[in-house]
């Protein structure tokens, strides 16, 4: 009779499991998505372990496979740089039927400046067939690499000596406050790209009169631009939407998203005639550490040269669903195996509760090491998916345990718990080491701290930007910077200890009990009883003391934290600068207002907050229960005999 209900147990929630993974997966049908190429795409040919960066350049073979994996889906390519092997580029897109807009690439170094003016001149003079557009420098008055008049003139060397037009690309609003440069050039190229705004614009937002913010957009920028230099011919250089990474107000990252901008700007493009490139061709990994998972994730392809999405055809939003759910399925069936094979008395709900909590374990665990192995762009960072995928585990691990033996019956000794942060803490050190796998209590209260520690400092580092660190290590200087709009929201990192763990610990409280206590709620949401040991067998050891508050410093600590930075990612993710020179807001050093906008249009930022908030429950639980325990008995020869 049990295998029984065990089987009908794990089918239906595996078939629960099929449709978490199978509903957001399906094959979304976008509007206007046509198998028409695109006019132009940024062609960046660096693959996994190559960097500009590092000097580590693609070969001449490796640069015209990109070109042949491309051919069809675009019309022509975009280069950023006239070294590093780029000059094949030119010299084999014809054999694809491809055009290239050749680039130099400028910042403040003259030296190297002066080699890519003249490579790209000569490329330009021998490559006439290929070679359309010439564009000298990109973005480097954003980056404040050069002035506007060192700009002007390498325009004018490059101008002077090929006979294909001449650009310079930047953000539209340099162009803007950089009117003059104008003059330099055949024709301007402007960068918009609405997920990197000011004010990000999120792909589903829209007007009063019921038309997309982000198709208005685009074409009010563009028709701004045209009407400050009338008699321009105005290119759109660089477009397009990351398929990952973090949110930005309501601008979401995901294939289908960067499927639906594609779409839609390119009927915008063909509607109001628009000369545009996108970005890019393929995912860069190397461009992760300076902005990200979102930097690395551009493409059209991956960064193995798979298609992310076919021209015309139903987009994916995760390929790999399918190996995913016969994973966490298979994960969740072993797991049930093992608590099932034990002999111990076990009634139908206790095998329905912990195989329900072993599917979801499961599938968010998978799904949280799944996110952190594809965002692994360089080693550091595949150090600290299989740090976190090791820390995440033992958390799993003493969390089924816990339901596993609660469910049972089989309790650790209570008086041996923490009922807080201390007395946890305590017990942890004077435990033997190799017992600590019998001791899933404390197991999990010391991850728990571990946990909530890092999620704090997630907190902290995706609110705040700071750039004035410097360390010096012998000559060699290193800046500090912390940037949050490039920092991911590790909300799966967080959900087993935050959202599975309350959802168990809320179950322990409507068990049923053979004696009724005091404060049933605020007890079974506490520290010391983390895995929700329900404690009818026994008691949660509180050792009194003659304070209310010292006991109970670390949850003070720990929750205010949890709560303070919480409510500071929100208003930081809500807030957004403006340069349009009106008043009110916080005046930042470049002249830019921070005005709060977007407040809680960020659904990331708003999940993030809530899981730190619910990691705040079992302190603040804890501190509740802590006070209201009447306090230690004055020793006898107290000399006030007033306590």
């Amino acid at each position: 009779m049990r295998a029984l209900i065990t089987l009908v147990a794990f089918a239906g929630v595996a078939a629960l499991n099929l449709l978490w993974w199978w509903y957001p997966n399906r094959p979304v049908e976008i509007a206007g998505w046509t198998a028409e190429p695109l006019q132009s795409v940024s062609f960046a040919p660096y693959r996994p372990g190559q960097s500009p960066l590092t000097r580590t350049f693609p070969t001449p073979d490796q640069i015209e496979e990109d070109l042949k994996r491309i051919q069809g889906k675009v019309r022509a390519v975009r280069t950023y740089s006239s070294g590093e092997n780029l000059e094949t580029v030119p010299q084999r897109a014809g054999k694809y039927g491809l055009k290239v807009w050749h680039s130099a690439w400028l910042n403040n170094n003259e030296k190297e400046n002066l080699e890519q003016i003249n490579l790209l001149i000569d490329h330009a003079n021998k490559y006439k067939d290929t070679i359309e557009r010439v564009i000298v420098g990109n973005e480097v008055l954003l980056r404040k690499d050069l002035t506007v008049n060192e700009l002007r003139r390498y325009i004018r060397q490059v101008k002077q000596r090929v006979s294909q037009p001449v650009t310079y690309a930047d953000v539209w609003e340099f162009w803007m406050r950089n009117p003059s440069l104008a003059d330099e050039v055949d024709f301007i190229t402007i960068h918009i790209l609405p997920y990197w705004e000011d004010e990000p614009i999120g792909l589903d937002r829209r007007e009063p009169d019921g038309t997309l913010s982000i198709e208005k957009h685009l074409t009010d920028i563009y028709k701004k631009v045209q009407a400050r230099f009338p008699g321009k011919k105005i290119v759109i250089g660089e477009t397009g939407w990351p398929s990952d990474g973090r949110m930005r107000s309501d601008a979401r990252p995901g294939r289908v998203e960067q499927v639906r901008y594609f779409s839609l700007f390119r009927s915008a493009a063909e509607r109001e005639k628009f000369d545009y490139n996108v970005i890019e061709a393929f995912d860069q990994y190397w461009k992760a550490r300076q902005e990200g998972t979102v930097g690395a994730a551009w493409g059209l392809l991956d960064a193995q040269r798979h298609d992310k999405f076919e021209l015309g055809k139903p987009v994916v939003g995760e390929p790999h669903w399918r190996i995913l759910f016969a994973l966490t399925t298979m994960v969740s069936g072993l797991v049930l195996l093992g608590f099932i094979s034990q002999r111990r008395p076990t009634g139908w709900k206790a095998i329905l509760i912990f195989t329900f909590f072993t599917q979801v374990v499961a599938t968010c665990y998978v799904q949280a090491t799944w996110i952190d192995v594809s965002r692994s762009f360089y080693f550091e960072r595949m150090v600290g998916v299989v740090f976190w995928a090791v820390l995440l585990a033992l958390f799993s691990y003493a969390l089924l345990r816990g339901i596993a033996d609660s469910l049972t019956g089989k309790m650790a000794d209570p008086s041996l718990y923490g009922a807080r942060v201390l007395e946890a803490w305590r017990a942890w050190r004077e435990l033997p080491r190799y017992r600590i796998v019998h001791r899933a209590d404390l197991m999990a209260q010391v991850l728990y701290l571990a946990l909530t520690a890092l999620c704090i400092f997630y907190l902290v580092v995706i609110s705040i930007d700071w750039y004035d660190g410097v360390i010096r290590i012998g000559d060699w200087f290193r800046q500090i910077a912390i940037d949050g709009r490039y920092r991911d929201f590790p909300i799966w990192s967080f959900t087993i200890p935050s959202i599975v763990l309350m959802a168990w610990k809320t179950i322990t409280i409507l068990r049923t009990e053979p004696a009724s206590r005091s404060h049933r709620i605020s007890k079974a949401l506490s520290f010391g009883r983390l895995l929700g040991y329900d404690g009818s067998r026994g008691f949660v050891r509180m050792d009194r003391s003659f304070s209310r508050i010292r006991p109970v410093l670390p949850e003070i600590v720990l929750a205010g934290l949890l709560l303070f930075w919480a409510a500071v990612l929100l208003v930081t993710e809500g807030a957004i600068k403006l340069h349009d020179g009106g008043s009110g807001g916080f005046v930042s050093a470049d002249g830019g207002r921070w005005v709060i906008r977007t407040l809680f249009w960020n659904t990331q930022a708003n999940w993030f907050a809530f899981i730190a908030a619910l990691m705040a429950v079992p302190y603040l639980a804890t501190i509740y229960v802590s006070i209201r325990e009447p306090l230690a008995e004055p020793p006898p020869d107290s000399y006030t005999s007033k306590w």
